[in-house]
C-alpha cells in the first residue's frame, strides 16, 4: 500500500510541475486584445429611436488649457458614469482656444456625442469636426470646466449616428 501511495503521490506532483511549467513559460496577453474588446463594445450604426448607453460610447478627452491632469481628471469622471475610455492628452494648437468645454462631433445630431455633451451640462453645443485625434467622441476641456452636471447614463437617439 506504501508503494502504491508513493506513486500516486509522484504523479500527482509530476503533473503540477507539467502545469507549473507551461504556465510559467507561456506569454503574456498582448495588449491589443484590450482594444479588441473595447471595439466589440462599441454600439455602430445607431438608428433614429434606438437608446445609446453610456457602457456603448467610448470618449477621448484633451486639455486646451494650461491645469495639468484636467483631461485625465475629466476622463476618470466619465468612467465613473460608465463611458469606455478612449485616449488622453493635450488638444493640438487649434483647438487651444477653448475655455470651458468643447465635445467635437461628426455631426450636430449624433446620439454618441449628444450623450457626452449633456455630461457636461444641458447647454453644451456640439462642433461639427472631422479631427479625427482619438477615438470616439473627442472632447476637449479648458480651465474654466470644473466638472461635470447631473445627467442620464442613456439618450434616444433623434437622428441615426455612430455610437462611437
Amino acid at each position: 500500500m506504501t508503494a502504491t501511495t508513493m506513486v500516486v503521490l509522484l504523479m500527482i506532483l509530476l503533473i503540477g510541475a507539467l502545469i507549473g511549467w507551461h504556465t510559467l513559460t507561456a506569454p503574456f496577453p498582448s495588449g491589443s486584445d484590450s482594444s479588441s474588446s473595447v471595439q466589440q463594445q462599441c454600439v455602430k450604426g445607431l438608428k433614429r429611436g434606438q437608446v445609446v448607453h453610456s457602457n456603448e460610447v467610448t470618449v477621448s478627452v484633451y486639455n486646451a488649457g494650461t491645469r495639468s491632469g484636467l483631461a485625465g481628471t475629466t476622463l476618470q469622471q466619465l468612467l465613473s458614469r460608465g463611458f469606455i475610455p478612449g485616449d488622453v492628452g493635450n488638444a493640438p494648437g487649434n483647438l487651444s482656444g477653448v475655455h470651458f468645454v468643447r465635445v467635437l462631433s461628426p455631426t450636430r445630431a449624433d446620439p454618441a456625442a449628444r450623450l457626452v455633451a449633456v455630461q457636461f451640462g444641458p447647454h453644451t453645443a456640439l462642433q461639427v469636426s472631422h479631427a479625427d485625434l482619438g477615438p470616439g467622441v473627442e472632447v476637449i476641456v479648458g480651465d474654466r470646466f470644473v466638472g461635470l452636471k447631473k445627467a442620464p447614463k442613456q439618450l434616444r437617439a433623434r437622428a441615426s449616428g455612430s455610437g462611437c
